[in-house]
């Protein structure tokens, strides 16, 4: 049997940056990943370029997990904020460079320099990594823990899950964790996709492939028609239904909503609808001969103006437009409403929405609440945020407290 300090299990961002911080304090750490290859969910992101982290800061980034979720990370994130983030891949050989929507990706493009830095970085500090090695068991016996490997037992007086939730289950990700968080008494709340694309039948919404829209507002409404989030980010039209960061974000909303939501689109987020309706009657009055289409934003495609047009049933000349007419129009524009009963599900989501019930643990170290020597970080936490690196980051600094005080 082996006795070491700290087993953290699993090697992705959060159990990485556990582990060499732990080592790096003197603790003897052993690392464990049953993947061959570590950090899959590293490797794979951004399109195999690795979104790390976020240009944002302060009481604006941690409003992008929202209320409950901001307000546990706070300690994680100001101690460990993005710009320490870039501090450490700098220090380790991976500098990054931001893009579009206040990302920042490593200036190689390449998501295995971050994953590599990583696991150079706990060799360095003295932990031990084990790959290809799946724990079937974590347990207490006496004043130890006990992980129990396929090889036999290893004991330590303090384990950090890092293990993931469900999203990508082509990288290994099945929930072990959460049931060995239960076992310790821990409530795991319910689990859902989040920052999926979102499945959508209508006929029109799938004719629009291919069409990617900026600027306009999308927002997922329960079955009530209450907001529930709304983002204005890229939006991409699939035979599916709808992709990119807007979309993706809502996804988890979507999900928890359980058939009951709807997306609303507007498609002129920058002008209210009164002042709209002005413009358009001043257009008749001057235009009355051009086509509908032509009141519609310019900055839309063509084929999405059309698309609108046929939504809300009008056709003709400005000046043929009735007034209840030019009211469908208003709405397809401002209002246009889509039932959205789910997202593609946890084989394309890229994070989990739900898990380890925040309240049990200290927001502090990361150490639960329940059992004392056992910490919790990364995706296992019921803590989940938009695209732009925001996922990362949260596990970096969850994962970094745990190492500090395991």
């Amino acid at each position: 049997m082996t006795d070491v300090d700290v087993v953290v299990v699993g090697a992705g961002a959060a159990g990485a940056m556990a582990a060499l911080h732990a080592a790096a304090r003197g603790r003897r750490t052993l690392l464990l990943e049953k993947n061959q290859r570590p950090g899959l969910k590293i490797l794979i992101s951004g399109g195999g370029r690795c979104n790390v982290t976020t240009t944002r800061s302060g009481a604006d980034l941690e409003a992008q997990y929202g209320t409950r979720r901001g307000r546990f990370l706070r300690h994680a994130l100001r101690s460990f904020p993005p710009t320490a983030v870039c501090a450490f891949f700098e220090a380790s050989g991976v500098p990054l460079q931001q893009e579009d929507l206040e990302k920042l990706f490593p200036v190689s493009q390449r998501a295995q320099d971050v994953r590599d830095a990583l696991l150079r970085r706990c060799r360095a500090a003295g932990a031990d990594v084990v790959v290809g090695t799946a724990v079937q068991a974590v347990g207490r016996r006496g004043d130890r823990f006990v992980v129990a490997l396929p090889t036999g037992e290893v004991r330590a007086a303090s384990v950090v899950l890092a293990t993931g939730g469900l999203s990508y289950a082509k990288t290994g990700a099945t929930g072990d964790g959460y049931a060995w968080c239960r076992a310790f008494g821990h409530t795991v709340t319910a689990c859902w996709p989040a920052l999926a694309p979102l499945c959508v039948e209508r006929p029109w919404v799938r004719a629009l492939q291919g069409i990617v829209l900026d600027g306009t507002d999308l927002a997922v409404l329960d079955g009530q028609g209450r907001e529930r989030l709304r983002r204005r980010r890229p939006i991409l039209f699939t035979h599916k239904g709808l992709s990119g960061p807007a979309p993706m974000d809502l996804a988890g909303d979507v999900e928890e909503l359980q058939g009951q939501a709807q997306v609303r689109f507007d498609f002129a987020p920058g002008i209210p609808r009164e002042a709209l309706e002005a413009q358009w009657l001043a257009a008749a009055a001057a235009h009355g001969g051009r086509r509908i289409e032509a009141l519609l934003p310019s900055e839309l495609p063509e084929r999405l103006r059309a698309a609108l047009v046929a939504e809300a049933g009008v056709d003709g000349t400005l000046a043929n437009l009735a007034r209840e007419a030019r009211r469908r129009l208003l709405q397809a524009v401002k209002d246009l409403r889509v039932p959205v009963p789910k997202s593609l599900g946890f084989d394309h989501a890229e994070v989990t929405r739900g898990g380890v019930e925040l309240a049990e643990v200290d927001p502090r170290t990361m150490q639960s609440r329940l059992q004392p020597g056992l910490f919790v970080c990364g995706e296992l936490l019921d803590v989940d945020g938009p695209i732009g690196g925001f996922n990362f980051q949260a596990a970096f600094a969850t994962g970094r407290l745990a190492g500090l005080s395991a």
